[in-house]
């Protein structure tokens, strides 16, 4: 057993491990951020038609005024 061998072996496992932790911690990230944003949206959002409809009569309104 060379001593390289014996680095290059240690080096992999870290390598690996480090790599494997950034990896689930990527995916944990992505899992949160999807049920945080299915949480917020589900409960305090209007829905999408009412929003733009309730906001176009206010703007031709005001170019009205003018």
């Amino acid at each position: 057993m060379n001593i390289n061998w014996i680095v290059n072996m240690v080096l992999r496992r870290l390598v690996g491990r480090a790599v494997g932790a950034g990896v689930n911690a990527g995916i944990n990230a992505v899992a949160r951020r999807s049920k945080q944003q299915s949480r917020s949206q589900g409960h305090s959002a209007p829905p999408v038609q009412q929003a733009g409809r309730s906001r176009i009569p206010s703007v031709k309104q005001g170019r009205r005024q003018r």
